[in-house]
């Protein structure tokens, strides 16, 4: 399988995502909580997600590439799938920042890592890794996707899904 068909098949795993998840919109919120190792009332900074608005997109839209937190993405596009969030979280186990709520990316990524799982044998029964460099190969495809693509259709169909 070559790179212009993983690069067909991560667009339709992004399109997926888009149709099956409703996108919310992470919001920074200071949560009290007693430390249980002091006593002493400490904050949690995972904030909440809130159902996005088209205006909220439109505003993500106009920010990408150009806010503050565009440095910690590769690309428009990772920024996009990065910033849209559904309703669910998994623990970090950090310090005041319990909660990382799941992206768009990350459901991308999960579907993706399923599928080269699926489809090329990576690992032994035990889990080791049997074959690193075709991993570390179809890894560098998936971050040269969301490096190399245009974010332009995938926000298209956001918009688009929330008429």
């Amino acid at each position: 399988m070559g790179e212009k068909e993983i690069d067909l098949l991560l667009s339709h795993m992004i399109m997926d995502v888009i149709d099956e998840h409703v996108a919310f919109k992470w919001e920074p919120i200071k949560e009290p909580f007693i430390n249980s190792y002091t006593g002493r009332v400490s904050y949690d900074y995972s904030g909440e997600v809130k159902k996005m608005t088209k205006e909220d997109l439109k505003e993500i839209e106009k920010t990408l590439g150009e806010n503050n937190v565009s440095v910690n993405f590769d690309s428009k596009l990772d920024e996009l799938l990065g910033t849209i969030h559904i309703n669910s979280w998994t623990a970090t186990y950090t310090s005041n920042f319990g909660k990382h709520w799941i992206s768009f990316r990350d459901l991308v990524e999960e579907k993706y890592n399923e599928w080269k799982h699926a489809n090329f044998e990576l690992s032994d029964e035990e889990g080791e890794e049997i074959n690193e460099e075709l991993a570390e190969e179809l890894d560098d495809l998936f971050f040269s996707f969301l490096r190399d693509t245009s974010h332009e259709i995938y926000l298209a169909k956001l918009l688009k899904k929330m008429e």
